[in-house]
């Protein structure tokens, strides 16, 4: 999904510069918002939950006076850095990690010359981040108390165990250690483990990353409503130990491009709705089953697997066809891996159990 970035501005020379970065930030596709000299704080509430990144050019007091009202938590916040009007120093305010606030800084600093002033404890001490490496690898962080816990161990100095079901490239942060089995992680206070869907019970140690790997392949009548749609959804993902946060598209046919309950419920997740017109999908090989009914009406059966396996790029089938009161539901898997080189954590690696 595109980023909306909203700036703000309350001099004339903040304005000047709030012009320079629009610049930087449309050239990196980013959407971007300018408001000059707003009145009250009223305006802040209808853009907080509309974009990701705001920014403030001016004092960082007036920043946190007109967040404050809105600020939730640093899973939901949107990014919110400040810049002073001469554009000597870009500060992260909130959401430095999750939200990317400690990135935008960086760039905007590489871009303008500025000093980024980066406050967060695991980046001040140059230590592994769990939730800056789950965002870079795409994986769904499903326990906020665990990471914040290792978080803690880690700037404690403590070893954390790592696991993971998929093949893991680049060197391994220091701070973990990575074992071959899942019990081994049981030798350790707190661990982390990369699995392709919860298991039941992880244990209190255990922090489970899922990867946002799962392709949708969705299907319904006509004016099946977006909340009827995501309980189908959200109930076939959970019972195969899935999180709704795992699916990274939905996919359909052409003939439900404009199918308002999909269109909603892709917006509502803020992921792409991918369509395929009936002979891109009939060149998908081999499905589990085929209606002749649903054929002769749209020009190929099982619309919803072909349309997972192709908008995963071919991906493995981890939910054949299922239906439900009109609605049709199939999940494909891409391949995946753990890339510790899209981090942070250039250093040495840790030793193998």
């Amino acid at each position: 999904m595109e980023n909306k970035t909203l700036l703000v501005s309350y001099t004339d020379q903040g304005k000047k510069k709030m012009e320079e970065i629009r610049g930087l930030l449309e050239d990196s596709g980013r959407t971007v918002f300018g408001l000059e000299r707003p009145r009250g704080g009223d305006f802040l509430g209808e853009y907080w939950r509309q974009v990701q990144e705001i920014i403030f050019v001016g004092a960082a007091g007036i920043a946190v006076r007109l967040c404050a009202p809105f600020i939730r938590d640093k899973f939901t916040d949107p990014a919110v850095l400040v810049l002073d009007e001469k554009g000597k120093f870009v500060i992260p305010l909130l959401s430095g990690h999750v939200g990317g606030a400690n990135d935008l800084a960086l760039f905007l600093a590489e871009a303008t010359g500025a000093e980024a002033v980066i406050t967060t404890a695991t980046d001040v001490n140059g230590c592994f981040a769990v939730d800056v490496f789950a965002k870079k690898c795409g994986l769904v962080l499903t326990d906020r108390a665990k990471a914040k816990d290792i978080s803690v161990r880690i700037l404690k100095g403590e070893k954390v165990g790592f696991y993971s079901e998929f093949p893991v490239l680049g060197g391994v942060p220091e701070e973990l250690v990575q074992v071959e089995s899942r019990q081994q992680l049981g030798l350790f206070p707190m661990s982390i483990a990369v699995e392709e869907r919860k298991k039941g019970e992880t244990g209190e140690q255990v922090l489970c990353l899922l990867p946002r790997n799962l392709t949708a392949g969705v299907g319904c009548k006509r004016g099946v409503p977006c909340r009827q749609l995501e309980d189908f959804v959200t109930e076939k993902l959970t019972e195969l130990g899935f999180h709704p946060g795992q699916v990274k598209r939905l996919a359909s046919i052409d003939r439900k491009a404009e199918e308002e309950g999909l269109k909603a419920l892709a917006e509502t997740w803020q992921i792409p709705f991918e369509t395929w017109t009936a002979d891109q999908l009939a060149a998908v090989g081999t499905v589990t089953s085929e209606s002749a009914f649903v054929k002769e009406t749209v020009g190929v059966g099982n619309v919803c697997e072909r349309a997972a396996i192709l908008g995963s790029g071919g991906g493995r089938l981890v939910l054949e066809k299922t239906a439900e009161q009109g609605m049709t539901l199939a999940l494909a898997a891409e391949d995946w891996s753990v890339d510790f080189d899209k981090t942070v954590c250039d250093r040495p690696g840790a030793g193998q159990l």
